[in-house]
């Protein structure tokens, strides 16, 4: 919410590399998209009973292989950025067995059995689906693929009446607002706001919560700037918080920040 990352690519090595990293959101989605159209010719010539374009499969099939490739090549270069916890690595070993599978399927392509090829097809759209939510979860946020059906369940269940300022409100506006960038497995700006600890220590521009102080609180000026005004925070393409949210967030930060 308050800085992009430094890279630690620039000390030691070309910040051409750490671009080329920076493609990997685009990138990643070729693979993901010339997978599914394979296994489609593949499987749904097995399904009619006919005989599966070889040609078609054979170069979608080495087509996903070299986009496979960009795509962890890609990933390792980002993951060189301040990204931590265990959901990045998780995501990256499931994105280089990803490349490694549709390597091995665009090799099975080639020969004349068909039962290989289908067999390392499937495992690599089985693999594709957790690969793909973890790294939606660690663009958008926890759970960020479930997300809409607990808020759903949280609007159905009645509000205890014991439930504290920080649960009903404020806690709600930073995950749809701020921790999808500062979370423990993405800290943009060393900060993380999903724990008191957190909040109190700030990031690598300073405190970012001072309790009884909201006018020396970043956590509240900086959404009351401008939306054009280059510190204004959360970023102008991103969630925005209400003026009635804006005003609550204040008022808790002047109440001491209660949690």
């Amino acid at each position: 919410m308050y800085a992009d990352p430094v890279p630690l690519l620039a000390a030691e090595a070309s910040p051409w590399l750490a671009v080329l990293g920076r493609f990997h959101p685009v990138v990643l989605h070729l693979p993901l998209g010339v997978l599914p159209a394979t296994a489609l010719l593949e499987f749904g010539a097995l399904l009619l009973r006919r005989a599966p374009p070889r040609g078609a499969v054979l170069a979608l099939a080495w087509l996903g292989a070299l986009t496979g490739a960009l795509a962890a090549g890609s990933g390792l270069l980002l993951a060189r950025e301040p990204y931590g916890g265990d959901t990045v690595g998780q995501h990256q070993v499931l994105g280089l067995v990803l490349a490694a599978l549709l390597l091995l399927a665009a090799v099975l392509a080639l020969r004349a059995g068909r039962l290989p090829f289908r067999v390392v097809l499937a495992a690599a759209l089985l693999v594709m689906v957790p690969a793909g939510h973890l790294g939606g979860s660690i663009t958008h946020g926890a759970d960020f693929l479930f997300a809409p059906l607990h808020r759903t369940a949280a609007r159905a269940a009645p509000t205890a009446a014991t439930a504290s300022e920080y649960e009903r409100i404020i806690a709600p506006l930073l995950e749809r607002t701020c921790t999808k960038c500062h979370n423990p497995d993405k800290q943009k700006g060393d900060l993380l706001l999903t724990t008191r600890e957190g909040m109190l220590a700030g990031g690598e521009n300073g405190p970012v919560l001072v309790p009884g102080r909201p006018d020396e609180s970043p956590l509240v000026t900086r959404c009351e700037l401008p939306l054009d005004d280059d510190d204004h925070m959360p970023p102008a393409d991103k969630p925005q918080p209400t003026a009635a949210e804006i005003a609550a967030l204040r008022a808790w930060v002047a109440a001491g920040a209660p949690f």
